[in-house]
């Protein structure tokens, strides 16, 4: 009984910071940007504002100062230790499609809060019940850990997750800009049309990082550099391998519809590739379902009629 109220708790405690946590993200100016720029999002100016942090120049809220102030308990007093993992933890969010530098400190933030959170709801339960646990400490330095470790994970999936939309939607936006490379249009011209919100049915990430890429270009930074940002932002290979190949196809002076074509017919390639690794892996996920759901009922449907006629005929005969 004591386990059920324990995990009761837990997953009391677990709820309210998950729902906390989701009001936050919700609230956040960069991700309702970015859920404005989606397919059933509103967006009434989509370019206007790609390169902008703050929109309002208000104060921020102050559940956000409450957690960009424990997000500073993480980092290093010295400026070169501080400077180092708030660029790794600012990369790997930019890679997910945060791009606020502030959302480092809330990221920070977020990892102390759900630690104090999951490592007090031991205690909470224990309160709850009017006892004392056993092992309060070893539990609740395992449940801090866990919670410390679950922003990780959850930047970790949404890392994956825009890079494989990154890498679905590469072969189909090369083959566009092939078309208007080929019908005469320049570089500028051929990303501004593939990314016109007129045209495009799905926004993925990689338009929206195109579309970014326009507006550097009009803004005045470099072609070679806003290409480099692009492949840094993307966090894939095949990107920057192609903003590689643009950047020296334009100091060569070489055609730039035969690469696009290339990389395009590499990029659909790549893609079939990875559609058919995914196929033969499928067989082998379902494999552990398929033996704890499947194979014990079966057996138990095939097997239970001969044993009770068994037993039945053992005590009958008796």
């Amino acid at each position: 009984m004591e386990f059920v109220y324990a995990a009761v708790a837990f997953l009391g405690v677990f709820l309210i910071i998950l729902a906390v946590a989701l009001v936050a993200l919700r609230w956040d100016p960069v991700s309702r940007r970015v859920r404005d720029l989606s397919p059933g999002g509103v967006e009434t100016a989509p370019t206007s504002h790609i390169l902008r942090w703050d929109e309002t120049g208000k104060r921020s809220p102050q559940w956000r100062r409450s957690i960009e102030r424990l997000g500073r308990l993480l980092l290093e007093r010295s400026p070169e230790a501080q400077g180092a993992r708030t660029s790794k933890v600012r990369q790997r969010l930019v890679w997910a499609g945060y791009d606020n530098p502030r959302n480092v400190l809330i990221f920070l933030g977020c990892k102390v809060a759900l630690a104090g959170g999951f490592a007090y709801s031991y205690t909470l339960y224990g309160l709850a019940v009017k006892r004392v646990l056993p092992q309060v400490l070893l539990i609740s330095a395992i449940l801090a850990i866990i919670g410390f470790l679950l922003p990780d994970y959850w930047l970790m999936r949404k890392i994956k997750e825009r890079q494989r939309l990154v890498q679905n939607a590469l072969p189909d936006v090369l083959d566009l800009l092939v078309v208007c490379v080929e019908a005469g249009m320049g570089l500028d011209a051929a990303i501004a049309k593939v990314t016109s919100p007129d045209l495009v049915e799905v926004d993925t990430p990689l338009h929206r990082e195109l579309r970014r890429v326009h507006l550097e270009f009009r803004a005045g930074r470099p072609r070679g550099e806003a290409l480099h940002a692009l492949g840094e932002r993307t966090g894939v290979d095949d990107v920057r391998k192609i903003v590689a190949a643009f950047v020296q196809t334009e100091k060569l002076g070489t055609s730039m519809a035969d690469s696009l074509r290339i990389h395009a017919d590499a990029a659909r390639v790549q893609r079939r590739l990875r559609a058919e690794r995914a196929a033969y892996l499928a067989p082998l996920k379902m494999l552990p379902i398929t033996v704890v759901f499947l194979f014990p009922p079966f057996l138990i449907a095939m097997a239970l009629p001969p044993l009770l006629a068994t037993v039945t005929a053992m005590f009958g005969a008796r």
